[in-house]
This record gives structure tokens, sequence and C-alpha cells, in this order.
């Protein structure tokens, strides 16, 4: 493969570029900068991560003195790399409408181009709109809406009851949950995460929000657009978190409002409401100056 193919990928895309070298340089694959191999294509985010290797051809974000045969300047190399890979590189996989085993409700109903993976459990009142894909064995019960091209990884559950309870004389009773789960398009949902149904109201996720694998949003929770939750987050219940916000493996307690563009370090314990446009760190959370 040609180079200049790579370059016809970026002209259909209308995507913005600067070239500097030779269209017709033979491509053979690629690989990381760590390890690089001769002849393929790869990615150096900037001039810093750059460790002066001969290298056949790279995206990058600006443009890198050195022993590079070919270079491509892009305005967001990491997701122009990519998407390079995932139109030129990547193995299509065969996909089934519904794959086997798996059992679908009465009442659920999908959009076009929908395909549902093996041994997965889809029950109730469900809606999952065009272009969505959904993996082996996920768990979808309840009244449920998934917008479009939504990614729902393997084993994650999406709309069982929250752990809600009434208490009298200190004993326990579950109380049932009449809300459901609503989540906006372009959502990407990690394998093993679990969303909980709302008590009365629905649980939301906004458009364009990525959760990791092994997270754990509970009941009554609202989540903006583009939030990010990074593997291991805990939201509980009732926590409402604004667009734009980051939690990176953090525990947002019960009730909390969580202001716009916020981000939860690493770790991290929120007990208090917070502010917009601020990075909380620590146990307990506190914002960082």
């Amino acid at each position: 493969m040609k180079v200049k193919k790579i370059i016809e990928v970026l002209q259909r895309g209308k995507i913005t570029y600067e070239f500097y070298g030779d269209e017709s340089l033979d491509i053979n694959g690629f690989s990381s900068l760590v390890n690089y191999k001769q002849g393929s294509l790869t990615w150096i985010k900037k001039k810093e991560n750059y460790n002066g290797t001969t290298v056949s051809c790279c995206i990058t974000s600006e443009k890198i003195d050195g022993p590079i045969e070919s270079q491509i300047v892009v305005g967001n190399s990491k997701r122009v790399f990519f998407n390079i890979l995932e139109e030129l590189f990547a193995v299509r996989e065969s996909k089934k409408a519904i794959g086997k085993n798996s059992v679908i409700g009465e009442n659920v109903y999908f959009g076009k181009n929908v395909c549902i993976g093996s041994n997965c459990s889809i029950n109730g009142d469900v809606f999952v709109d065009d272009s969505t894909i959904i993996g082996d064995g996920v768990v979808i019960k309840g009244k449920v809406k998934i917008g479009k091209r939504c990614t729902i990884q393997s084993n994650a559950v999406i709309g069982e009851p929250g752990f809600g309870y009434s208490e009298e004389n200190g004993i326990k009773t579950m109380i049932k949950h009449f809300g459901g789960v609503n989540i906006g398009d372009d959502v990407h949902i990690g394998a093993n995460t679990c969303i909980a149904r709302g008590t009365i109201d629905d649980t939301c996720i906004g458009d364009g929000s990525k959760i990791d694998n092994l997270c754990h949003i509970a009941h009554n929770v609202i989540i903006g657009k583009n939030v990010t939750l990074i593997a291991g987050s805990l939201i509980y219940g009732s926590v409402n978190i604004g667009d734009n916000s980051y939690i990176a493996s953090g525990i947002i307690k019960n009730q909390l409002e969580i202001g716009k563009n916020v981000t939860v370090g690493m770790g991290s314990v929120v007990m208090k409401d917070a502010e917009e446009n601020i990075t909380i760190v620590g146990v307990p959370g506190k914002k960082l100056k």
C-alpha cells in the first residue's frame, strides 16, 4: 500500500492536513512508536514524544524534525490515526442481527442496523435506536431507551432495580423501582458496567458520554453530555453530573451536584457538591488550587 492511499482516506473524510514526504512510499502495516517496525505507519502525538527512530510514515499533530520519510500533520492526530487503521487495516467482523441464544421480549423494538450479540437477555419496554451494537451476554430489562450509534460491550447490565429500601424498626425492605433508563446517542458503555433503573424518574446518560468497564451507576443518576467515567468509577444514587466532566476511577457520594467541566482525580472520593470548572483530588475530595 502506498502513502497516497492514506492521504485519500483523509481527503474522503474532508480532513485538513499538511503532508511532507513521498506519496509513492510503500507502507506495509502499522506499529507503535515504542515498538516501531520499519516500513509501517505510526502515531507520534507531539514533538517531545519522538525518540529519534527512523520512521517511514507517521501521523502527528505538529511537524517533527528527524529521520521521518513521510509525515502527515493533522489537528487531532490520535483520532485520525485510529480512523485510518479502522479504514485500511481493521479485520471486518461478521455481524448477525441477533446472535445465538439471545432472548428478545415481545415489547422490544430495534431501529435500523442494530446488532445484538450472543447470549443476551433483552426484555421489557425496550427501544434500541439505529446502528447501535450490543455485545455478548448483555442484560437489558424494564423501561429502557438506547439512542443511535451506541456501543454496549459484553456483560453490561442495564435496567435492574437499584439498591433502594425503606427501613422500620431496623428492618430494611427493598422498594420496587418504577423508573427506567434513558441513554442518549453516541454513548459507549464498557464491559461489566451496571446502570440501575430509576425509582420513579429515569436514570439518564447524555449524548456522547463514554463509560469504561466495571463502572456502577446507581438509580436516579443524571449524567450530562460528553461525560467520561474511567474504570471502577462508582456513582451513587441521585447524583447529577454536568456536561464534559471527567471522573477518573472516583467515587461520588449520593445526592450530590457535580457541575460542568469538573475533573475528579484518580481514586478521589467526592463528599460535597462541586462547582463548575474545578478539579477535585484526594480522600475526602478537595478542590485543587
